[in-house]
């Protein structure tokens, strides 16, 4: 087993995909006792504040310690900043008000605006998000960020007041969000495996990857059809690592994202539809689940990028996405509620565990297991072409609902 996966185990409830799931149990009373304590430690010591113009909080940025450097996430700070990044010929370009700033993951030093920057720490790349020293974040963004003298504030100059209403940009932005009213822009659609992980396996040749490519095909037909602009991470029998999968859905700035899977069982009796967030593990069923789905990073050529987590660190992940918590758990119930009305699947509810792939999403994420292929009455809905389109419909209309429900938040 390796250091990561034994350090989780006592941090998530997280049993290694490696070992055997019987393994003892850890006790859920203490362990939820020290995992409080390190994330209320964690959230006081590390969390960074940023504010507008004139120093109105508008949101915090978690920090990860690497060596003496604190490192922040670039796709939150890009997301407050309205930043523009893009990947170009391995390195990130991004674009803030008469500022050009160029990346490369491991690189001690960084273009900005065709002069170079000694970096106090080298740009890392962890699940799937770039980090970038604290330190430097004013000369990396000369015309946008000022960073206070102990470096726990992060002044925002290119945001206007946002003390009467949303947090609206200085310039380059469009009518709609000039007025200060926040849009809908698009969905993230994940076909959970590809390529050389199959998935799981079901009767009759059924395989795992190709159901769930085939379901969000189908979703997003629905819903280009309604409107709403969607990516997929893949649109072919591609392989991904789970990094890949949420760096894509950052650079493309998604306000939602999902990642659809199928699930199997040993007992053929349990059966039905459930959708997970990132939070810490309640239950050996969510562990089991988190296990199975993230051991494809067995099959990545960069795996031991897993291994330089420590246990602060995985919880400050965890505390990267928790702003989307409310409406990641919002729109787990949603989506579940459509699939047992239109598909017929059991609700198993919503639960919780680490997984890999809803790390360092900007935005509200979920991963649903749409019925079990070990499942007798899930298979007749999984291997019919009118059973995908059902569970395609639901994750469309989940989404039509939920965007009607943020933007009425935001007016």
């Amino acid at each position: 087993m390796s250091f990561f996966s034994d350090r989780l185990s006592h941090v998530f409830y997280f049993e290694s995909a490696r070992k055997p799931m019987h393994r003892k149990r850890i006790n859920l009373i203490g362990l939820l006792a020290a995992l409080l304590a390190c994330w209320s430690l964690a959230g006081a010591a590390q969390n960074v504040l940023m504010t507008d113009l004139v120093g109105t909080p508008i949101g915090r940025l978690p920090c990860m310690n690497r060596g003496d450097a604190r490192l922040v996430p670039l796709a939150m700070l890009a997301k407050s900043a309205g930043f523009t990044v893009e990947a170009v010929r391995g390195k990130e370009h991004v674009t803030s008000p008469s500022c050009l700033t160029i990346f490369e993951i491991g690189n001690g030093f960084a273009e900005v605006n065709e002069s170079f920057v000694q970096l106090s720490s080298s740009v890392e790349s962890w699940d799937g998000s770039l980090w970038l020293p604290l330190a430097n974040l004013d000369e990396l963004f000369p015309t946008t960020v000022e960073l206070s003298e102990g470096g726990d504030i992060i002044r925002l100059l290119g945001i206007a007041d946002s003390s009467g209403g949303p947090v609206t940009l200085l310039e380059n932005e469009e009518p709609a969000k000039q007025r200060g009213v926040w849009q809908f822009g698009k969905v993230i659609l994940d076909a959970g495996h590809g390529g050389k992980d199959p998935g799981g396996r079901g009767p009759d040749g059924m395989v795992e990857k190709d159901v769930v490519l085939d379901i969000v095909r189908r979703a997003e037909q629905s819903l280009t059809a309604l409107g709403i602009p969607v990516v997929l991470t893949r649109r072919s029998d591609q392989f991904l690592t789970l990094g890949q999968r949420t760096r894509l859905a950052n650079a493309e700035a998604g306000d939602l994202f999902v990642s659809v899977h199928c699930n199997s069982y040993e007992d053929p009796t349990i059966g039905g539809a459930e959708c997970y967030i990132l939070k810490p593990a309640r239950s050996e069923r969510a562990v089991a689940v988190a296990a199975k789905e993230n051991q494809v990073v067995e099959l990545e050529r960069d795996a031991e990028q897993y291994e330089a987590l420590t246990e602060e660190n995985f919880i400050l992940l965890s505390m990267a996405t928790s702003q989307y918590l409310n409406d990641s758990e919002r729109w787990s119930d949603i989506l579940l509620k459509k699939l047992t009305s239109e598909a017929r699947l059991k609700n198993r509810g919503v639960d919780q565990a680490g997984f890999y792939v809803l790390m360092g999403a900007s935005m509200p994420a979920i991963l649903l297991e749409c019925g079990y292929m070990t499942n007798p009455d899930d298979l007749l809905v999984l291997g019919t072409e009118r059973g995908r389109q059902r569970i395609a419909d639901a994750i469309a209309d989940s989404i039509v609902e939920m965007k009607t429900e943020m933007e009425a938040a935001a007016r």
